[in-house]
């Protein structure tokens, strides 16, 4: 049996049909992109990082890169359905900034694959109170109810604190990233809800992983088992290499 939309829908579709997320060709279905669009997309697949999720060459199998074995990260394991290029970029960017929030269920398309098993508990990185009340809404914490929707795991959005007002992070190196975020986060865990629990971290984007360990650093001394990581996207650097 073919679904057909209701009525509404339907006058909803004729009046203001779908567009392409990126450049606004009309599109089919909503909560997508045109195929020229879809082109410009890379999703990650096998080999990557067995730990951060990069993409790796070379190798024919998943395995450690070589900046996960110099400098182990403090969660468990990254997943991200995309690499973060200009294109994704551009929607991610709409989404938090500029009220973009209707992209939320295209991202879910994408990264519902990438989803780990056996999770306890949701939580998104947190904004400062100040960029909130700048934005009005914390896009970490948007994706992380379509999730939480999607599995039927709780999610905590109060559970992570940001108490620092931490500059940008782009274009600093990854030192400066780490100090950055130095006390940035604090866990308030009144009911005791993270002892030993698998914990899954959102976020938009998995740069260097300075935001991720920060986070999973607070949540592992509070209690928790593990923190695994999960974005839209994964920054890719040119000389991030196997072993």
């Amino acid at each position: 049996m073919i679904f057909k939309p209701p009525l509404v829908q339907t006058i909803i579709n004729f009046l203001l049909p779908p567009q392409c997320a990126l450049c606004r060709e009309i599109t089919k279905q909503p909560y997508t992109l045109c195929s020229d669009c879809w082109l410009k997309l890379k999703f990650i697949t096998s080999p990557k990082c067995s730990i951060c999720c990069v993409p790796l060459e070379n190798v024919d199998h998943d395995m450690p890169c070589a900046d996960c074995l110099k400098f182990p990260p403090i969660f468990s394991k990254a997943y991200a359905p995309l690499v973060y290029n200009d294109s994704v970029k551009k929607l991610v960017l709409r989404y938090k900034n500029y009220d973009g929030l209707h992209l939320g269920p295209m991202f879910l398309q994408w990264m519902q694959r990438s989803i780990p098993q056996d999770i306890h508990i949701i939580v998104p990185v947190p904004l400062h109170w100040w960029r909130f009340f700048t934005r009005q809404y914390n896009q970490a914490a948007e994706l992380g109810k379509l999730i939480a929707k999607h599995t039927n795991v709780a999610i905590n959005p109060n559970l992570l604190k940001r108490v620092k007002a931490t500059a940008s992070q782009g274009r600093k190196s990854k030192f400066l990233r780490y100090e950055n975020l130095k006390d940035a986060f604090v866990v308030r865990d009144t009911k005791n809800i993270l002892k030993k629990s698998n914990v899954l971290l959102i976020d938009d984007v998995l740069t260097s992983g300075a935001t991720a360990n920060a986070c999973a650093q607070v949540l592992l001394y509070a209690g928790a088992a593990r923190v695994d990581v999960l974005t839209i996207a994964r920054a890719v650097k040119d000389n991030h290499g196997t072993p």
